[in-house]
């Protein structure tokens, strides 16, 4: 009811006659190519990266789907009705291949907080965080981009930071912690880590279609959008796996490969349109896989011990690279001039909003958006997770987390960690799973 088809998707001439329209981004195969590969991010990449859990990989691949889908509806009302609020009037939405892909980035953020709380929700509680989190995320979007003036092209800030704390914010406002959850259902396997590994290609290679989709009416941006993207997390990959041998023996660490070589793309979002030098956009890139991988190995354990769950640990993949991303683009705006960065962008910070803004100023306002959107996101999703554990709520019990059979009917498949039968004989299904010999494993 809120949306309607632009003028793209509609357009006739006189007397009700067709017309032909150009091949644009919002009409045709050149918009339509980027949105699939960011569409692909949110389905595929994010899809696959959440079947690591041993016990919760149909909730990790299923509920993500479901946000998916859910997400790419409302987001058009939560747009609606957050342009109303800062504008004073209500307009439908104008549904077009750019809104398609915008709706993309917002489901982004939804799935890197779904990463901070996975396996802990029921879904009830997930479909409420769907309502809340578009509202919140795109709010804080707006202020940081229409008030403070400050842009990021890839969404270093707006789209994974905020999603990455939205997301440990819920965590903590259920009250979860890492200490009373059953240490068998945090467990992966073999095979299911090669499914999150799918997950992590997928992601690697759409990347830069991700932060550079939306930028088609300047075809120098993007192209330069791609390519510092492209060396960034080419950089990160490297870096990665070089830096998971020092924490682990000289052996790689899969949890860190999953995530780590993908850290380049979000450190870089915020910075990739600006005009840097090639060197620049792999150190930047290398930085990003190095502190997330050793993210993964010291700080996220830490973290832990003292409280802060973060089931699928996406601070150390979205939530410090993104706003370290954020740092990384304040001080190129001190070296800035004509050239590296006013004409980087379709808007020149030192004039925008009727104000002239020096270098130093507009660092500062980069520094200020940091600190709003660490607090917007980290405020509004423990609000969320205190509303959505109230009792009126369905909710999962601590020792049933990052378990699917109490919400997958599980045919012949794997037997639930807590010795509950799901109207099959575990007996049966060790069986089928590979003999008498993982019978007798099962009884030890």
């Amino acid at each position: 009811i809120n949306a309607e088809y632009g003028d793209e998707i509609t357009k006739v001439g006189e007397n009700d006659t067709r017309t032909v329209t150009e091949n644009t981004w919002e009409s045709g195969n050149v918009g339509y190519t980027m949105y699939m590969d960011a569409a692909a991010m949110c389905v595929m990449g994010f899809g696959f990266l959440y079947v690591f859990s041993k016990y919760y990989v149909w909730g990790g691949v299923g509920m993500n789907f479901f946000i998916c889908g859910f997400s790419f509806l409302w987001v058009n009302v939560a747009k609606a009705i957050v342009h109303a609020i800062f504008s004073g009037e209500f307009h439908k939405v104008q549904l077009n291949l750019t809104e398609m892909t915008t709706g993309c980035y917002v489901t982004a953020a939804l799935l890197v907080s779904f990463g901070a709380f996975y396996g802990f929700t029921t879904p009830a509680q997930v479909v409420l965080i769907c309502i809340i989190e578009p509202f919140a995320m795109l709010i804080n979007e707006h202020i940081v981009l229409e008030y403070i003036h400050t842009k990021d092209a890839g969404g270093s800030l707006v789209v994974h930071c905020f999603g990455a704390y939205f997301g440990i914010g819920i965590a903590m406002g259920l009250g979860v912690r890492a200490k009373d959850l059953p240490e068998a259902h945090r467990t992966t396997t073999y095979f299911s880590d090669m499914g999150a590994m799918i997950g992590s290609i997928v992601l690697w290679m759409f990347w830069p279609s991700f932060n550079g989709a939306t930028f088609y009416n300047d075809v120098t941006l993007q192209g330069r959008i791609v390519m510092n993207t492209f060396l960034a997390i080419c950089a990160s990959c490297v870096t990665a796996f070089a830096t998971s041998t020092l924490g682990n023996k000289g052996r790689f660490e899969m949890i860190e490969i999953q995530n780590a070589t993908l850290a380049g793309g979000v450190i870089i979002g915020m910075i990739c349109s600006f005009v840097i030098q090639p060197w620049t956009a792999v150190l930047i890139g290398g930085v990003g896989g190095f502190v997330s991988s050793m993210g993964y190995s010291k700080l996220h354990p830490l973290l832990e011990k003292y409280g802060i769950t973060d089931s699928a640990a996406v601070q150390m993949l979205h939530g410090i690279p993104g706003w370290l991303g954020a740092i990384f683009a304040g001080l190129a705006v001190l070296d800035a001039d004509s050239h590296n960065y006013m004409y980087s962008y379709d808007t020149q910070w030192d004039t925008t909003g009727d104000m002239t803004r020096s270098r130093g100023v507009q660092f500062g306002f980069v520094l200020l958006a940091i600190v709003l959107t660490l607090a917007m996101s980290s405020v509004t999703g423990f609000l969320t997770g205190v509303l959505i554990n109230l009792p009126c709520c369905p909710r999962v019990q601590k020792k049933d987390m990052l378990v699917d059979h109490d919400f997958w009917t599980i045919h012949n498949g794997l037997p639930d960690p807590r010795g509950k039968s799901q109207n099959y004989d575990n007996n049966v299904v060790l069986a089928n799973m590979g003999g008498q010999e993982m019978m007798e494993k099962a009884q030890c």
